[in-house]
């Protein structure tokens, strides 16, 4: 299953993104790698000898002058980091915009925090049920569950989408549309071979 998470936070320095996040999260290890490496700390391997199955965050500056990404494994519960991006962009007092999706199941959030408040979310939920009694067909469908905020957005194709109706639209170039929406730019165009992540250990 292929898994896109990037949560953009409108900031220059990656340790005070990081000081921030440990605020909210136990967090352990630390490590710069050249490549990222989302599961290093989730099992052991060759450099991490470590049998806790913990879980993987990792932080870089590689694409844009005044934003840091955060790849966060979300474990299933994506409203549950909310209120820590909610309390970060106040603290900071700065834009954040939280972009994932499973390509697989089509499950995909777009979200946007400034200044404390809750701008945007827009988010689809797959659905699959199976009746074990008949022989009826299962239902499986990708729904809209939330779509706070749309009314705002100037992204026009999902001012109308409504909530519950079979929807579908998030997809990359959805993503990077909401990304460039919200100000993010990708103005970094350095050696690919130069990029540096910091993968950090989040505590279960």
């Amino acid at each position: 299953m292929a898994t896109f998470s990037q949560t953009n936070i409108k900031c220059k320095n990656v340790e005070t993104v990081l000081a921030e996040l440990k605020k909210y999260l136990p967090t352990g290890r630390e490590i710069w790698l050249d490549t990222r490496k989302e599961w290093f700390y989730n099992l052991p391997h060759d450099e991490n000898l470590s049998e806790e199955k913990n879980i993987t965050l990792v932080i870089s500056k590689n694409l844009s002058k005044d934003w840091v990404e955060v790849e966060f494994d979300f474990q299933g519960n994506l409203y549950l980091y909310d209120e820590i991006l909610r309390r970060i962009s106040k603290n900071l007092e700065t834009d954040i915009l939280l972009a994932y999706y499973q390509s697989t199941s089509g499950d995909g959030r777009l979200a946007k925090f400034k200044n404390g408040q809750l701008e945007l979310s827009f988010y689809e939920k797959s659905f699959y049920y199976k009746f074990h009694s008949d022989d009826s067909p299962p239902i499986d469908r990708l729904y809209l569950a939330d779509n706070f905020g749309v009314m705002n957005s100037n992204i026009e194709m999902i001012k109308n989408a409504k909530v519950g109706e079979d929807s579908g639209l998030i997809e990359y170039d959805l993503i990077n549309e909401f990304y460039k929406s919200g100000g993010w730019v990708p103005d970094l165009h350095g050696d690919f071979s130069n990029e540096d992540y910091l993968h950090v250990e989040q505590l279960k």
